[in-house]
């Protein structure tokens, strides 16, 4: 594989870093042990197209003369793919010879009103509260209802001896019985329907009709069949190898790794002749097409990375990769070292927890 770092790169980078330069060799001799563990980074945009017909319709004569057309099946339509399949895309088109423009159905561009129900007229709120009797004793003999209250006081009554300044209640015709403001009706005149108990019906205005919604009262409809080519973007990624290194190296790596790079725009394309063949086969079933898929950009990024473990430091294993000046080397702790530093620190907190209860 072009540019890969051979065992003896490998060896020798690792017998500089503890020290010992020139000795690559004397490392195999004593069992160095170099575990290949090449890194893949593959993230892949689709463009994938849906396609739907439905019918439009529009109130008035309606301007669609800045849409595309199509003729016959849509899915028989070419439509131009995105130039960038990350962006989503919606393209209107209309069937040809579907656009007409028809009667509405309604009366001249009207409808009936739904609020006073084509009666112009709505029901009066009762008025505001008459500022002498407030209400509540606007007729000493009906109450305001027009009828003799049957726990009237009997004549002679102090309500009776009140009687002065009273008139005739318009709702009971009885004499001297009713408040002289407002006559027995227990409100002022009403400002909204003078008194009569209707009022214009504020949505129609009184008419009785509003203009038609459907047409926005032109009385016609423009009516076409629609069609709709949609581009939407679907992520992919893949991440090798599995399990991945550890943190610190996966952070190292991106930083000073030499990487090597391509970029994918078609599903024919051939792949990286230096792509590692441990990663040949993922790739490929990653790349297949997908279901109306129409364009795509896969970026792929790998790394050569390899462990190496030497028997005269057991407590560290050596990751080398490629690096801008050459193979770098990060160390890290070796699974028995990390095994035994969790067992002390395991033993530490079992003895604070015994000092603690005993304390």
């Amino acid at each position: 594989m072009a540019d890969s770092l051979s065992e003896d790169d490998i060896l020798e980078a690792v017998a500089r870093h503890i020290g010992r330069p020139g000795q690559g060799p004397q490392l195999r001799r004593t069992g160095a042990d170099i575990t290949r563990l090449p890194m893949l980074d593959l993230s892949i945009v689709r463009s994938v197209e849906t396609r739907s017909t439905q019918s439009e319709s529009r109130p008035g004569k309606y301007d669609i003369s800045g849409l595309g057309t199509y003729e016959g099946e849509l899915r028989d339509h070419p439509v131009e793919p995105p130039k960038d399949p990350a962006r989503s895309r919606k393209v209107e088109l209309v069937l040809h010879g579907s656009v007409r423009t028809v009667a509405c159905g309604c009366d001249e561009g009207r409808q009936p009103c739904s609020r006073c129900r084509a009666k112009g007229k709505l029901r009066c709120e009762t008025g505001p509260l008459c500022p002498a009797c407030k209400g509540v004793e606007p007729c000493t003999w009906c109450d305001g209802t027009g009828e003799r209250r049957k726990d009237r006081a009997p004549a002679g009554s102090s309500r009776e001896r009140g009687a002065a300044g009273r008139t005739t209640c318009v709702k009971c015709r009885k004499p001297r019985t009713a408040c002289p403001q407002c006559q027995g009706w227990g409100t002022r005149k009403c400002p909204k329907c003078d008194d009569t108990g209707f009022r214009d019906c504020p949505v129609c205005e009184g008419e009785r009709s509003t203009e038609h919604t459907p047409c926005d009262g032109t009385g016609l409809i423009t009516l076409w069949t629609g069609a709709s080519v949609g581009h939407a973007p679907q992520w992919s990624t893949v991440k090798l190898p599995d399990p991945a290194p550890p943190l610190r190296v996966r952070r190292q790596t991106g930083r000073t790794g030499a990487w090597q790079r391509a970029t994918l725009t078609s599903a024919g394309e051939s792949m990286p002749e230096t792509l590692d063949p441990a990663h040949v086969e993922a790739v490929e079933s990653a790349l297949a097409p997908r279901p109306d898929e129409v364009a795509r950009r896969a970026e792929i990024r790998w790394l050569q990375l390899v462990a190496v473990t030497i028997p005269d430091h057991p407590d560290r294993v050596f990751h080398v990769f490629p690096g801008p000046d050459g193979p770098q080397v990060l160390p890290v702790w070796s699974r028995r070292r990390s095994l035994r530093v969790a067992a002390v620190v395991a033993g530490v907190v079992v003895v604070l927890l015994l000092v603690a209860v005993l304390v």
